[in-house]
């Protein structure tokens, strides 16, 4: 499968020979250490080869039943054979063969959609791949030293977390969301999917109080109402009393 973002600038030379992967009847090797001109033996016959980079690097996965696949390794260089070097002179002689500005890159991918993508796509972008103008860099340091210089002062003195914490004359609010568990009057029964909605007017607040309210309001105003309940249920039983005790006088 194809790769991401832009493979990272790379010298192109590759390890030592005796570190290279050697297979049954084929070898390869640079013709001198950091070279990307290499040597590529198969069967006693030897052929040149160029060493470039991807312009993207390309995920390898492996399986072993066709169903689930591991990825094991990226690889961000390709070895290219030629049958001599003529051919190897006359493919790199090619115009458009090196992209100006990316010269480390291999114009295309491994797939016909990434033919040419370094011009299509890198070399077409918005900005250049060019250092910017050591001026422009020197504007835009004292530009963010200013703003940082400005920021600390805004903020200096002003009371670091917690609720309403000010930074640079804008209020922050800690805002905390309380999950609770489903019930059927939260969607109306399922007729309303997304749930209902209402404000502290609404008849609902009073019918379910812990929805809206602090749990310590909540158990707050639970005893007022036990208070009230209570003191309601003295004064009827005072009344009750009042009365049998009239009734027994008469």
């Amino acid at each position: 499968g194809g790769g991401g973002g832009q493979h990272p600038p790379s010298s192109g030379g590759r390890a030592p020979t005796s570190q290279v992967l050697e297979l049954d009847g084929v070898s390869c090797e640079p013709s001198e250490d950091g070279s990307t001109l290499w040597h590529f033996h198969c069967d006693g016959a030897s052929y040149p080869a160029r060493l470039v980079n991807l312009p993207c690097p390309v995920e390898l996965h492996k399986t072993f039943d066709h169903a689930t696949y591991y990825k094991c390794s990226d690889v961000g260089q390709i070895l290219i054979v030629y049958e001599d070097e003529t051919h190897l002179e006359e493919a790199e002689s090619v115009p458009g063969y090196r992209t100006e500005g990316f010269p480390s890159y291999y114009h295309s991918g491994l797939t016909p959609p990434m033919k040419r993508v370094v011009q299509r796509r890198f070399d077409s972008r918005e900005h250049d791949a060019v250092a910017p103008p050591r001026s422009e860099v020197s504007s835009v340091e004292r530009e963010l030293r200013e703003l940082i210089d400005k920021t600390s002062k805004d903020t200096k003195g002003k009371t670091k977390g917690g609720a309403g914490q000010s930074v640079g004359g804008k209020v922050l609010e800690e805002v905390v969301e309380d999950v609770v568990e489903y019930e059927a009057w939260m969607d109306d029964n399922g007729r309303v999917p997304y749930g209902v909605e209402f404000d502290e007017k609404d008849v609902m607040c009073t019918k379910h109080p812990e929805v809206w309210l602090d749990p310590n309001d909540v158990k707050e105003e639970e005893r007022l109402r036990e208070g009230i309940e209570k003191k309601k249920k003295a004064e009827r039983k005072a009344e009750e009393e009042a009365k049998a005790k009239k009734a027994a006088e008469a």
